[in-house]
């Protein structure tokens, strides 16, 4: 999953350490922001081992087809949208969210990390449901994401992404 997210979050690092000229502080940055990451992972193998290995085991189609549907649409929510909106402003998270220090380093890495979890639940669930072991999938979700996040046509692709899934539920249960 960090292999997936970190290199949206590029931008962000390189703005941290040309502003601070600390590559320790940049190191706090991306702690934080992984432990959020690690947490949610956390959650999801609780969530999974509670369930009996059904979130990370096969799914059914129909099962597929509900959370590639549910993605679909939680892509054009207006929270995903506004999540989207600030994980593309990085210059705007350092400029209105700075905090010093190591400490503040780290606060501002798991405030963004929470952004980044807006942006990419739907995303990420969808990944969970075709299969999070397959590289084939992780590089499809990961390019999604990182186009999302970093390029001049984020906003349209979390579009085209919607369209993507809903009709890869269609699919699926076809």
């Amino acid at each position: 999953m960090a292999a997936m997210m970190l290199p949206s979050e590029w931008p962000l690092f390189r703005l941290d350490h040309a502003t601070a000229r600390s590559g320790v502080r940049t190191g706090f940055l991306a702690a934080g922001y992984l432990s959020v990451w690690i947490a949610i992972g956390g959650v999801v193998l609780l969530a999974d081992r509670a369930a009996g290995g059904s979130i990370l085991g096969m799914h059914g189609a129909l099962v597929t087809a509900i959370v590639l549907a549910a993605a679909a649409l939680y892509q054009l929510m207006p929270l995903k949208r506004r999540c989207l909106d600030v994980c593309r402003a990085p210059l705007g998270r350092v400029l209105h969210g700075w905090r010093d220090g190591h400490a503040g380093a780290f606060r501002m890495g798991v405030e963004n990390g929470a952004w980044c979890t807006g942006c990419c639940v739907g995303l990420m669930a969808a990944l969970l449901a075709v299969g999070m072991m397959s590289v084939a999938w992780m590089a499809v979700f990961g390019v999604a994401i990182f186009v999302e996040k970093t390029t001049r046509v984020g906003i349209l692709a979390s579009r085209v992404a919607a369209v993507a899934l809903a009709v890869g539920a269609v699919a699926w249960v076809i």
